[in-house]
């Protein structure tokens, strides 16, 4: 028989279930079975955990044993709510998982070609960095809400490890409170019982109308902003693996982040209407701020070197990180020249009322994970673009780094404040 468990993150213990026989609602085999911990109010499920190990010595086998399990668990799941039209409304899929620690699991593994011609990008890569790659595409295409990935020695002596900072335990148990919380409110405020919803699941034509009823109310409208929050956090997650990509572009980067403004801050109301406001000049991104006035954002490709020694003493920003900084100068420069004229223009034929008398710029360049190097270290780089950002006025330079992980604290305080 399952048995209740207590939870000390902020779940009333009557809502969790553990043991072997745990189900959600699956589309291919009617019930997807397997689940360790299932969180569940009233029939209606929140939150469902999955828990794997793998250790020595056969970790080949292992890897493609619990590649398959892994995902076929969750799919199963995310079809059948996908199917019934109840998307937003699917439990939190979290997997928690243990590798064993040892010189096999941290060994660089040749890889067999799946096809003759096209050599595996897993070529020379240990087990232990194979799951966390793994583990970075369920996360991304969003087979799993939340994946706890642990490493542990056989013999207990040392403490265990989490090899990705996106993937540690504290992370794990916060997100699966906070979309427990919101589906708790939205099933209050929908008034589904484990009747309706199991009614739904077989066929839904008024989904619009159950969703629209969820966020006509404060508590549905929570429920509706956490929603926003985890997709803001899944495209911060995204952006952040692009950026290290080896062939990440300028142009990927400015694609990937398209119109999601919220990224720089939420002192701005949107994106201008137009890119080429000025004469001869595109700006990446121009701002809008509350005050009418623009905030010109110049990206350049997170590959950017972003320091260099000048003259084996001291650290300076490389001559990229100069020459974005001109650039954005110059269109600075020429909205002060030709603002006060195309303002009148603008509103009149276009129906833009912009203030360009107070434009200022960012320039977003480079990511520090990919410039550290045996002569500089992240503080180093940190401390150098500081210093020289600390002798610019109306421009200031950002890293990719620096600008997600900004956009991932605001998504946090988010989430702790509601």
């Amino acid at each position: 028989m399952p048995r209740r468990r207590s939870c000390g993150s902020g779940v009333p213990p009557q809502w969790i279930e553990s043991g072997p026989k745990l189900g959600l609602p699956g589309l291919y085999g009617g019930v997807s079975g397997g689940w360790d911990i299932i969180i569940s109010r009233d029939g209606f499920p929140l939150a469902a955990i999955y828990i794997k190990s793998a250790a020595g010595p056969s970790f080949g086998n292992n890897f493609r044993n619990r590649i398959q399990e892994i995902t076929e668990q969750a799919l199963d799941v995310r079809r059948q709510y996908e199917r019934s039209g109840l998307k937003d409304l699917q439990p939190h899929l979290g997997l928690l998982f243990i590798l064993e620690d040892c010189p096999e699991s941290r060994r660089p593994v040749k890889a067999t070609s799946a096809v003759a011609g096209f050599p595996s990008k897993m070529n020379g890569i240990s087990y232990r960095d194979r799951f966390a790659g793994f583990f970075g595409r369920l996360l991304k295409d969003r087979v799993y809400d939340g994946i706890c990935y642990v490493t542990s020695t056989p013999d207990g002596d040392s403490m265990p490890e989490e090899p990705c900072w996106d993937m540690g335990v504290e992370d794990f148990l916060s997100d699966i409170v906070s979309r427990v919380s919101a589906l708790s409110y939205a099933q209050d405020q929908g008034g589904m019982s484990s009747a309706s919803f199991g009614e739904a699941l077989s066929h839904r034509d008024d989904i619009a109308d159950v969703m629209t009823g969820f966020t006509s109310t404060p508590t549905g409208l929570a429920a509706a902003e956490m929603a926003v929050v985890r997709r803001r956090r899944m495209l911060v997650a995204e952006l952040r693996d692009l950026a290290l990509q080896p062939d990440a572009s300028e142009t990927a980067m400015h694609k990937a982040m398209g119109g999601h403004y919220w990224l720089f801050g939420g002192q701005y109301t949107g994106v201008a209407a137009r890119r080429d406001l000025m004469n001869l000049d595109e700006h990446d991104f121009p701002l809008v701020c509350s005050d009418g006035s623009l905030h010109i954002i110049e990206l350049k490709g997170p590959e950017a070197p972003l320091v260099r020694r000048a003259r084996e003493n001291h650290l300076i920003v490389t001559s990229a990180v100069h020459e974005a900084v001109s650039q954005c100068m110059n269109y600075l420069r020429t909205i002060d020249e030709m603002g006060a004229a195309l303002r009148t223009l603008h509103n009149n034929e276009l129906g833009l009322n912009y203030d360009y008398r107070r434009a200022r710029g960012t320039v977003v360049i480079g990511f520090q994970e990919r410039a550290i190097t045996d002569r500089a270290t992240r503080e180093q780089i940190d401390q150098t673009i500081r210093s020289y950002n600390s002798h610019l006025s109306r421009i200031q330079v950002l890293t990719y780094a620096d600008l997600l992980d900004s956009a991932e604290r605001a998504l946090r305080f988010e989430e702790t404040s509601r």
